[in-house]
């Protein structure tokens, strides 16, 4: 009996977690997998790199649950506004499922790379058909785009995907990877999509100094892998309020919650989600 009330308490507090209503001055953060999130306010929703189904057998990926969930709109994936891709690697991007979600949601638009649609069209024949719900946004490495989509302001960064060396060749040298910065309602929300702190860096020194206000930034782990420096250089540069760590490997998980505990002392509002539909809620006056 115990036992029964103990899984009972469980599912109302992931219930009214998930469903809970949101208020005018709330944005809520759903983790689904790796990369991608639902990001929500009380006026849209938007889905980044959360149509996927593979993680390369290292990192973590939505269950067909989960995948079916957003598929069949079903709550919270209800009244998607559109969705942001960053690149086209599998452990971000499945070609049939986004193809299949624009033909069945053909108010919902893609947001995107000329390379990731270049990719996905190759894989799915006739995806160009849906062109109408595409909005293609391809920066130059260390430039940036921004455009308005239904009224709300994108920055497309063109932010180089990290680097991964086989004998002294970068086999990510052609992966078109770009960071999203999102006014939303109010809230500036930047997402990194893969780089290093290095490919940041880079693209500040072109750029110049940034003045875009962050209320909350999606970072890859690595950007944090020297600890407290890359910290304050990350709180230096963007200054953000909340951070969300992105594609930690699950083996790696009980190594960087001891990290990311340790970097709290800093700076407290880091967050690690762990499980898929995990969400968090923030609120705009206490940010």
């Amino acid at each position: 009996m115990k036992k029964l009330t103990k899984i009972f308490a469980l599912l109302i507090f992931s219930c009214s977690s998930t469903f809970a209503q949101i208020g005018p001055n709330d944005l809520r953060v759903t983790y689904i997998a790796n990369e991608g999130f639902l990001i929500e306010t009380k006026e849209h929703k938007v889905l980044i790199d959360a149509l996927f189904s593979d993680g390369y057998g290292l990192f973590s990926y939505p269950t067909k649950d989960v995948i079916d969930q957003i598929m069949n709109a079903t709550p919270p994936f209800d009244n998607i506004a559109f969705c942001l891709l960053t690149h086209y690697h599998k452990d971000h991007s499945d070609s049939k499922l986004i193809k299949d979600y624009l033909q069945k949601y053909p108010e919902v638009k893609l947001i995107t790379t000329r390379p990731s649609l270049v990719f996905i069209d190759g894989e799915q024949f006739g995806f160009i058909k849906l062109k109408k719900q595409f909005c293609e946004i391809t920066p130059k490495i260390n430039n940036s785009i921004t455009q308005k989509v239904d009224g709300i302001q994108i920055k497309a960064l063109g932010l180089k995907h990290l680097s991964f060396y086989q004998e002294s060749v970068d086999l990510e040298e052609y992966m078109f990877n770009v960071g999203f910065y999102i006014d939303l309602d109010g809230f500036k929300i930047f997402h990194t999509g893969d780089i290093k702190i290095e490919n940041l860096k880079d693209y500040i020194d072109k750029k110049g100094q940034w003045t875009d206000p962050v209320d909350v930034a999606f970072i890859y782990y690595e950007m944090l892998n020297d600890g407290k420096s890359d910290l304050d250089y990350i709180r230096k540069t963007l200054n953000p309020k909340q951070i969300v760590i992105m594609h930690l490997p699950p083996s790696l998980y009980k190594e960087w919650s001891v990290k990311i505990d340790q970097l709290k002392q800093s700076f407290p509002n880091i967050t690690l989600f762990n499980n898929s539909l995990e969400d968090k809620i923030i609120n705009l006056i206490d940010k």
